[in-house]
């Protein structure tokens, strides 16, 4: 006697994919489907500057948009989808498109009129000098000699005057 199975290809594909997830991490995907959540910064400080990178692949520079107002400083941007086919079959889709920004609040102490941005394969890195400080300067007081005062000039503020 024969049986009938039912197969769906399209349950095992997503049971495979689960499986995948699983043992190798799912892929990170912001909770709101906001491509600025998924905006990849590295903030570090070395030789008395502060460098932000951030990962902006796919992003032509001149739409890519670095501001710092009120010690914030802003990155915004747009990925931009190439288009799909009308004959295309999409078996994954998990680049985002879209416009992003990420704001960071940045520490005092920073000379935020000599900031530079540079845009290098898919990354962008912003530098910021720190202020440089200065140091106390001791500050010399002259002491000058006074002269004695004669005790004949000296009143006594209570005797009164004759």
């Amino acid at each position: 006697m024969k049986t009938l199975v039912n197969w769906n290809p399209t349950a095992d594909f997503r049971a495979m994919d689960e499986m995948f997830d699983r043992l190798f991490g799912a892929p990170v995907r912001p909770a709101t489907g906001n491509v600025a959540a998924s905006l990849p910064v590295d903030i570090t400080e070395r030789e008395g500057k502060l460098f932000v990178r951030a990962a902006v692949p796919g992003v032509d520079p001149k739409d890519l948009d670095v501001q710092v107002e009120n010690n914030v400083l802003t990155i915004r941007g747009e990925t931009r989808s190439e288009g799909s086919h009308q004959d295309e079959k999409v078996y994954r889709r998990e680049v985002q498109y879209g416009a992003f920004a990420r704001s960071i609040r940045l520490p005092e102490g920073l000379d935020l009129n000599s900031i530079d941005a540079e845009f290098r394969n898919g990354v962008v890195t912003i530098t910021l000098p720190r202020l440089i400080e200065e140091k106390p300067k001791a500050l010399k007081v002259a002491i000058r000699n006074a002269e004695p005062i004669a005790a004949d000039v000296v009143q006594d503020a209570t005797t009164p005057e004759a």
